[in-house]
C-alpha cells in the first residue's frame, strides 16, 4: 500500500501532540516528508539496511531498559512503545534515500537472514515498511493515553487519507465514504464501550483489592460473610526501620478509622481530607503541636504515586518526605502523592495518641441489624455495669475464647447477620470479624469506639536488617475512647501471625531475594545523561553514517529514471513481440487471452493451436522467475518465426 505524500508527516506531529513531544515529532515529519523530496539516491545494499534496522532495535531496547531501571519495567515498557516512531525512523529514512525505494525483508528479520545465508537462492523480497510505519505511529499516539476525543478522530483522519488513494475506482465515491463513516461510527462504539468497560473493571478491582495502598479513606468492604478462604498475597508493601526495643510502639500502622456499618462495608463519616503545608524545608509535615519523642523510619510502596501513609499512634511529624501533596481527615487517615514506586520517610511521635477528633454520637451508634445481637452479648457480659477500663477486659476475655480462621464453611443463616453468627455460634473469624465485634460490643456497653484499619508488624528479615509488612499483614483492629482518651484494643487472636505465615508460598524466600534487590534498585538515583552523552551520541551517528555510505554509489532522481529505461526487462527480447504486430491488434487494456480468443476464429484451427502454445510459452518467458529451459525457448522461436512467415 503506497502512503500519500504528507500523510507520514501528519501523522508524526499527531504523535507528537498526543505524547507530549510535539517539537519531536515535527522534526521527525520534517526529516522524513524532506527526504522523500530529495533528488539524491544511495546504492544501499542487504548489509546496510541490516545494519540500521538492528542498530534502531538496540536503540529501542536501551530506551526500554533506561526507563525501566528509573521507574518500573511497566512504565518503561510503555514509555518505550510511546518512542516507537523515534526508534524506527531509521528504517524508513534508509528506505527512502535508496535506489529502488525499498528495504529487503531479510533486513527486518534476522531469521531470514540465516536462511538466506544456508541458501543464497532464496528470494528476499524489497518492501515498502512505509505502511507499518504509519500504523507504529498512530498505536504510540494512543498508548501515550492522551484523554479527549482527538485520538479517535485522528485515527479516523488518517485511516480516510490512507485509504482514499487505495480505493476501488470502479466504486463510487459516495458509497466509499457511507461505508468508511459506518466503520469509523462502529468503532467509536467498541472505543467507547471499552474505555467505559476499563473504567468499570479498576473500579470493581478496587473495591476487590481492600488493602491497596492507595485505600478509600471514607470506606472499605470487608470479607465479613464471605465464604471460602481469604486470598493472602505476600508481596512487601513496608519496610520498617526500628530498634527491636521500639518494635511495640509500631507494632500498629493505621491507615484510616471508620465510624459507620452498613452491611459488610465500613464507613467514614467525618469532614473532608485537609490539606497539609510542608514546612520551609519542603520535606517535614506537621500532624498535632506535640513535639515527637522518637522516631522510626518506614519505606512504603505506592499505588500509581498515591498512597495512605500506615503511621503510628502516636505519629506528629513526617519527615524527609518530599511530597508534591498531603491531606489529612479528623479521623487520622494521611494520604500523600509523591510519585516514585517506593518511597521512604520517617515518623516522629509520642507515647499518647495526638491529633484525632473527639467522640461523636456517630462513635456510638449500634447498626439496626446488629443491635439485637450486641445488646444481648453486652448484657451477658455486664458491661453497663462496669467502668470502661473493666468493660474493656471483659471484651477482651470473652474474644480471647473465640479462634482465628480464614475459611467461612457455610452461608450465614437466613435472618442472621454474619456478625451476629460470629458472636453467638461460628466463634470463628478472621481479624475483620474481631474488629469489628469488638467496635460493636463497646459501643453496646456506652463506650465510644471506632473501626482502625492498618498493617501488623511482625515480620523480621535478617537480608534486610527491617521488620517487612506483606500485603496479608494488612490488619484490623478497634479504638476506643477510654479515661479521655483514643486506646487501642486488638482482639484478634496471636496465633493470626502463624495461621498466615503458614499459608506462604514455599518459594516465599527466593521472591524475598529478588524484591530486596528490586527495592534496593529503586532506591539509587535516577540515570540521567549529561551533555557529555548526548555530544558521544551525535559523533556516534556522524560516524555510522559515514561508514555506511562510504563507497556508496549516489545518483539523482534523474539518473534513477534512465537507469529504469535502461535497465533489462525479462522476456524483452521475446519473438512474440514481432509476431503480435503481424497479426490483429490488441485493443488498449485487453488482456492476451482476451485477444487471442476474439482473433482465433478468423486463424485455421492448427495456427490458433500454435498460436495458444507460442503465448504460453512467452508468458512463461516473461513472467516465470524461472524462464525456459533451451528446448522450450528454442521451440518459442520456432513457433514464432514459422507463425510470422504464415502472415
Amino acid at each position: 500500500m503506497s502512503i500519500p505524500p504528507l500523510l507520514l508527516g501528519v501523522a508524526l506531529v499527531f504523535w507528537g501532540w498526543q505524547s507530549g513531544n510535539l517539537a519531536v515529532g515535527v522534526l521527525l515529519g520534517a526529516a522524513l516528508e524532506g527526504t522523500r523530496r530529495l533528488t539524491l539516491r544511495f546504492d544501499l545494499g542487504a548489509k546496510q539496511h541490516s545494519w540500521i534496522a538492528d542498530l534502531s532495535t538496540v536503540a529501542f531496547v536501551g530506551v526500554a531498559i533506561l526507563l525501566s531501571a528509573n521507574r518500573n519495567v511497566a512504565y518503561g515498557i510503555l514509555e518505550a512503545f510511546i518512542w516507537l516512531p523515534a526508534a524506527l525512523a531509521p528504517i524508513l529514512l534508509a528506505q527512502m534515500v535508496s535506489e529502488s525505494g525499498r528495504i529487503p525483508l531479510s533486513a527486518l528479520f534476522r531469521y531470514m537472514r540465516k536462511l538466506k545465508a544456508e541458501n543464497p537462492a532464496l528470494k528476499d523480497p524489497l518492501v515498502d515498511v512505509s505502511a507499518v510505519y504509519l500504523a507504529a505511529t498512530l498505536l504510540a499516539a494512543g498508548v501515550a493515553n492522551a484523554r479527549g476525543p482527538w485520538y479517535y478522530a485522528g485515527i479516523v483522519a488518517a485511516a480516510a487519507w490512507a485509504l482514499y488513494g487505495a480505493r476501488p475506482r470502479h466504486a463510487r465515491l459516495g458509497a466509499w465514504g457511507a461505508m468508511l463513516a459506518l466503520a469509523a461510527a462502529l468503532g467509536h462504539i467498541g472505543h467507547v464501550g471499552l474505555a467505559e468497560a476499563q473504567a468499570a473493571l479498576e473500579t470493581w478491582i478496587g473495591e476487590l483489592h481492600l488493602r491497596g495502598m492507595d485505600a478509600d479513606p471514607y470506606r472499605t468492604r470487608t470479607d465479613i460473610g464471605s465464604l471460602g478462604r481469604l486470598k493472602q498475597h505476600d508481596a512487601i508493601v513496608l519496610r520498617v526501620y526500628v530498634a527491636d526495643r521500639d518494635l511495640e510502639r509500631v507494632r500498629l500502622l493505621h491507615r484510616a478509622s471508620y465510624n459507620v456499618y452498613v452491611g459488610t462495608t465500613w464507613r467514614a463519616r467525618a469532614g473532608g481530607m485537609e490539606t497539609l503545608a510542608a514546612q520551609p524545608d519542603g520535606l517535614t509535615w506537621v500532624l498535632s503541636d506535640a513535639e515527637p519523642e522518637w522516631t522510626a523510619r518506614i519505606a512504603t510502596r505506592l499505588e500509581r504515586g498515591r498512597a495512605l501513609l500506615a503511621l503510628p499512634a502516636g505519629a506528629t511529624r513526617i519527615l524527609g518526605l518530599p511530597a508534591s501533596a498531603m491531606r489529612r481527615n479528623e479521623l487520622g487517615a494521611v494520604h500523600t502523592e509523591a510519585g516514585p514506586d517506593w518511597i521512604q520517610y520517617e515518623v516522629g511521635a509520642v507515647a499518647r495518641m495526638e491529633g484525632y477528633a473527639p467522640p461523636a454520637p456517630v462513635d456510638e451508634a449500634l447498626p439496626p441489624p446488629e443491635r439485637a445481637a450486641f445488646l444481648r452479648a453486652a448484657a451477658e457480659l455486664g458491661l453497663r455495669d462496669v467502668p470502661p477500663a473493666e468493660a474493656v477486659r471483659r471484651i477482651e476475655r470473652f474474644l480471647g475464647g473465640f479462634s482465628y480462621s480464614t475459611w467461612r464453611e457455610k452461608a450465614v443463616p437466613e435472618g442472621e447477620t454474619a456478625l451476629g453468627d460470629f458472636l453467638e455460634r461460628t466463634r470463628a473469624g478472621h481479624c475483620e470479624y474481631f474488629a469489628a465485634a469488638t467496635t460493636l460490643l463497646l459501643r453496646a456497653a456506652g463506650i465510644p469506639a471506632r473501626y482502625a484499619t492498618g498493617f501488623a508488624v511482625m515480620e523480621y528479615s535478617a537480608l534486610e536488617g527491617a521488620f517487612i509488612v506483606r500485603a496479608r499483614h494488612a490488619h484490623a483492629w478497634t479504638r476506643a475512647w477510654v479515661g479521655g482518651r483514643w486506646i487501642e484494643l486488638d482482639t484478634t487472636p496471636a496465633s493470626w501471625f502463624t495461621e498466615e505465615e503458614r499459608l506462604g508460598p514455599a518459594w516465599e524466600r527466593i521472591a524475598d531475594l529478588l524484591r530486596w534487590a528490586g527495592f534496593r534498585w529503586s532506591q539509587r538515583g535516577e540515570l540521567r545523561a549529561g551533555e557529555g552523552w548526548y555530544v558521544l551520541a551525535a559523533a556516534l551517528a556522524v560516524i555510522l553514517g559515514w561508514r555506511l555510505l562510504r563507497g556508496r554509489r549516489v545518483r539523482s532522481s534523474e539518473e534513477l529514471a534512465a537507469a529504469s529505461v535502461q535497465r533489462p526487462v525479462p522476456g524483452a527480447d521475446s519473438e512474440f513481440y514481432a509476431l503480435e504486430r503481424a497479426l490483429p491488434a490488441r485493443e488498449p487494456s485487453e488482456t492476451h487471452a482476451a485477444w487471442l480468443a476474439r482473433i482465433a476464429p478468423r486463424l485455421a484451427p492448427e495456427r490458433a493451436a500454435r498460436l495458444r502454445e507460442a503465448l504460453k510459452l512467452h508468458q512463461r518467458y516473461r513472467f516465470d522467475p524461472q524462464g525456459l529451459e533451451r528446448e522450450e525457448r528454442g521451440r518459442l522461436r520456432e513457433l514464432c518465426a514459422g507463425l510470422a512467415g504464415q502472415s
